[in-house]
């Protein structure tokens, strides 16, 4: 399965790519460089209903954003959750775990401890919904790019 060439529209400043199952895109409304959505390009309120093929191919889909994602924005760890709450279809946040942002979230939450991936992705959803940084548009550009075309 190879992955369809990148769209930049100027227009909605958003970008995103796909390949036969599964859309790639930036979360419009938390622009941290490097969170993504992975979207199956047919809804389905469960995993379950995926197609066999989608089934197959959502692994290395994962794998290989996830892989962009730390070779372009270089985080701790790459998140992956499913919670199809908001969006009642099924999609995957893949959300990068960065030292600053741990150092601003520890900042707001000076009791310390162990972070709470959850909780630290309610807390950035809250904080960052302004417009991202000067190279927000770049990074994800660069991200999309470094995404395996095979896949």
């Amino acid at each position: 399965m190879l992955l369809a060439h990148t769209v930049d529209d100027v227009a909605s400043e958003t970008s995103v790519c796909s390949n036969a199952h599964f859309r790639i895109e930036p979360c419009v409304s938390c622009p941290i460089a490097g969170y993504l959505i992975v979207s199956p390009r047919v809804p389905v309120s469960s995993l379950s209903q995926l197609s066999s093929e989608a089934q197959a191919s959502l692994g290395p889909t994962l794998a290989a954003v996830t892989r962009a994602i730390e070779v372009v924005v270089r985080p701790k760890r790459v998140y992956c959750l499913l919670f199809a709450e908001e969006t009642p279809s099924v999609h995957f946040h893949l959300f990068p775990r960065a030292d600053w942002l741990l150092s601003q979230y520890a900042r707001c939450h000076p009791t310390g401890g162990q972070v709470s991936g959850p909780r630290l992705l309610d807390w950035a959803r809250q904080a960052f919904r302004s417009p991202g940084s000067a190279d927000y548009h770049q990074t994800t550009q660069a991200i999309l790019r470094a995404i395996d075309p095979n896949i």
